[in-house]
């Protein structure tokens, strides 16, 4: 029984390792790391690492699902009218992907019918209502603009910081200023 034990908290503890290990690795180089890799930091062999996480989006849902979902969980400020609430939103949500490839790589990899990317589309949607329904009231944004549009530029804007070289905070920022500008009352 001591023997049984004794695996399963080094099973636990390779779990846990190998989520660590997958984590900074995805973050820091974005879906394309070699699992090879991600079980050497770990300190386990690659069986190990396939016992636990059987396939890549196994692994990378167990690794980065933490980090979705704070995403989803991202909110329009309150206090701010439609435009500068948006603004907040949009900075807010580009510093957490320029610190995160895998985030990045996964929501403008994804094809329309990935779970993870219906998720944040259908998140973005809802912070884009609450937008337009601000708009109402204070008239920042443009009168055509739709919910579907402010998603579609954010998710936009994701896929251009994917090809901005070391995430230039500055360029980003003056992408994210167009995509504004655009959504902006006149």
């Amino acid at each position: 029984m001591t023997e049984d034990r004794k695996q399963r908290r080094d099973a636990v503890a390779n779990r846990e390792r190998i989520l660590a290990a997958a984590g900074e690795a995805f973050r820091d180089s974005g879906m394309a790391v070699d699992m090879r890799a991600i079980a050497a930091a770990a300190g386990v062999g690659l069986g190990t690492l396939y016992r636990h996480f059987p396939t890549r989006e196994h692994l990378v849902q167990a690794a980065m699902g933490t980090d979705l979902d704070e995403l989803a969980e991202a909110a329009l400020p309150e206090r701010a009218s439609a435009i500068a609430g948006l603004r907040e939103f949009f900075t807010a949500t580009m510093a957490q992907l320029s610190r995160n490839r895998a985030m990045v790589d996964l929501l403008v990899g994804g094809s329309p019918s990935d779970e993870d990317l219906e998720r944040c589309l259908a998140h973005l949607t809802r912070i884009g209502q609450q937008a337009v329904d601000r708009s109402r009231t204070d008239h920042t944004l443009a009168t055509d603009v739709t919910a579907h549009d402010i998603a579609y530029q954010l998710l936009g804007l994701i896929r251009i910081v994917q090809l901005i070289p070391d995430s230039d905070p500055a360029l980003t920022e003056h992408q994210m200023d167009l995509a504004l500008r655009g959504l902006a009352a006149k």
